[in-house]
């Protein structure tokens, strides 16, 4: 009778149709640009066992891996709660018997290398309703590990979770192996976890869309949908005063006619709408040198491969972003275009690979970013080295007012400004500070500090900091 009951529990009820993705959608529950919010999301995959599924969140929809302690991923389903960072549940067919719902966490795991962050997905063990003898049968916890990747197309983030069970050994009574069917899950990844702020939505009112991608046990071919858009709104709330600061000279690198360091920095608060475009105008101060500039430049996939010649390397950037445990680092190189200029790349390393691109132009000597990725970045730095020596000077820089930079800036949220920004001169025995750059590294510094203090205390420097810049335009 045991045998026979056993045998009834893990027939299948039919055989499965191809994968369905209809009914899958994904948005913020609160839909103001910028806001840490829940992010829902709902797969639905019909009557087939998906295996493999990819969740691709649109451009600006990021997660933050620091926000809560991190569960070793060799721990799981027994990971912390205070490594919780959201909540699943799941339709699930045991064998022949009717659907139940599972429920179930998702913690913060460690991410392996090159993954920006890592997700563990626990569904709850489950006792099965069955008259006796077989009333002791559990379904154990399903587990699955889901890892994060950067698209560098868009600078979207995708999730991908491989080999979804599709049966189990059931725990208590007889050893029994039953198919486990999911026929939809249920993701909530909280705007706040651990009492900060994890999920940030995108900072551009655009239309964003999420894209679900799957197979199954029974075909390999992978199938698409994508969710209804969402549309952020507000993004006129959203803070965008970027500070700039630059630094140029060195020791031996200030007279006239000599190669130099010079070195660029972006600043934001995190709280700020993401920076789209930069273009920063290098003063008459220094010059590109032409035998470097148009030496030779890394053909495209070379640079895509990142195996582009040393001889095109002209500097290193950094890019600290409070996402990620430590910055982004990698070279400044010189990349054909297919234009007059060569752009400059930047193959950026660390938790993720970044590769950027800008483009350069002369008289006036501009570098220009397009379609950052809106991602929440602290510092962005870019230094040309004195060797092979890109820019040198045409005056002795120790004499005369320190050479000025221009900065123009256009946020996510459709905002725009621009900095005029007085280099700190090194190298002169005894370094020379421009105002402009003083006062916005000071108007900058103290914001982030008074974060800490009152609201209306924080309220009123910003006012002041505006005004600042506001002057500096005019």
């Amino acid at each position: 009778m045991l045998l026979t009951a056993a045998a009834m529990l893990i027939l299948p009820a039919s055989a499965y149709a191809n994968l369905d993705l209809t009914g899958s959608h994904a948005e913020p529950q609160d839909l103001d640009a910028g806001a840490h919010s829940n992010f829902k999301i709902h797969a639905q995959f019909g009557s087939e066992d998906v295996k493999d599924l990819t969740i691709s969140l649109p451009p600006g929809e990021v997660g933050n891996p620091l926000a809560t302690p991190l569960c070793d991923p060799g721990t799981l389903p027994n990971c912390a709660a205070n490594t919780a960072v959201g909540t699943v549940s799941s339709n699930v067919t045991i064998g022949t018997l009717l659907p139940q719902t599972i429920s179930g966490t998702v913690y913060n795991l460690v991410p392996q290398p090159g993954e920006p962050a890592r997700f563990g997905i626990v569904l709850n063990a489950l006792p099965i309703s069955l008259p006796p003898p077989l009333n002791g049968l559990v379904l154990p916890p399903t587990v699955v590990q889901s890892g994060a990747s950067l698209r560098q197309d868009d600078f979207g983030l995708d999730t991908v979770v491989h080999n979804i069970p599709h049966e189990a050994a059931l725990i208590g009574g007889l050893p029994i192996t039953v198919p486990v069917h999911i026929s939809s899950m249920d993701l909530i990844l909280n705007g706040m976890a651990g009492g900060n702020p994890f999920m940030r939505n995108p900072t551009s009112c655009d239309a964003h869309t999420v894209r679900f991608s799957g197979n199954s046990y029974s075909s390999p071919t992978v199938v698409h949908k994508d969710s209804p858009a969402f549309t952020p709104t507000n993004c006129g709330a959203l803070d965008f005063s970027p500070a700039f600061e630059a630094q140029v000279g060195g020791d031996g690198q200030t007279t006239n006619g000599v190669p130099t360091t010079a070195s660029t920095s972006i600043l934001q608060d995190t709280d700020e709408a993401g920076l789209l475009n930069a273009k920063v105008t290098v003063p008459n101060d220094l010059n590109p040198n032409a035998t470097v500039f148009f030496g030779g430049a890394c053909d495209q996939p070379s640079f895509t491969a990142g195996t582009c010649p040393s001889n095109t390397v002209v500097g290193f950037a950094t890019a600290a972003s409070p996402l990620l445990s430590q910055p982004l680092v990698g070279n400044v190189e010189l990349v054909a275009s297919g234009g007059t200029f060569p752009n400059l790349g930047l193959d950026l390393k660390g938790q993720l690979h970044l590769l950027l691109q800008g483009a350069t132009a002369i008289n006036p000597n501009t570098v220009t970013f397009e379609g950052l990725p809106d991602i929440p970045i602290s510092r962005f730095q870019l230094t040309f080295t004195p060797s092979p020596g890109l820019l040198g000077t045409s005056r002795d820089l120790c004499v005369g007012a320190p050479p000025v930079f221009h900065a123009d800036f256009t946020g996510y949220n459709g905002a725009s400004t621009s900095v005029d920004a007085a280099a700190t001169v090194i190298g002169c025995g005894g370094s020379t500070t421009g105002g402009a750059t003083k006062g916005a590294a000071k108007c900058k510094k103290a914001k982030k500090k008074r974060k800490h203090r009152a609201a209306e205390a924080k309220k009123k420097h910003k006012k002041s900091c505006k005004k600042k810049k506001r002057k500096k335009r005019r």
